[in-house]
């Protein structure tokens, strides 16, 4: 999985936690609840769309934000030699160009 789905994959997921905890964090009230006092109807107020705002625009920021140079790494086999000299086996390292 790339860089960039991974990171819209998590910022998905925040945004869908936040907002679950946004939505049940406002009290129970038949008649609807206004940042400014009773009434009005105006839902969990401002809070919940400024934090799925900050979610979002921090998500995109991250996924279009690159890496000043990407290594090209890759995995080879090299041998394993014993006292006398003779393969015995073989490991995988880590090659970065």
């Amino acid at each position: 999985m790339s860089t960039v789905r991974k990171t819209i994959a998590a910022g998905l997921a925040i945004a869908t936690l936040s907002l679950g905890v946004a939505a049940s964090a406002t009290p129970a009230a038949a008649w609807g609840y206004h940042p400014w006092g009773w009434g009005g109807g105006w839902g969990p107020g401002w809070g919940v769309g400024a934090a799925a705002a900050g979610v979002a625009l921090g998500a995109a920021a991250a996924a279009t934000a690159a890496p000043y140079y990407a290594p090209a790494c890759g995995f080879a086999r090299q041998p394993v030699v014993d006292g006398y000299g003779n393969i015995v086996a073989y490991r995988r390292i880590r090659v970065c160009n």
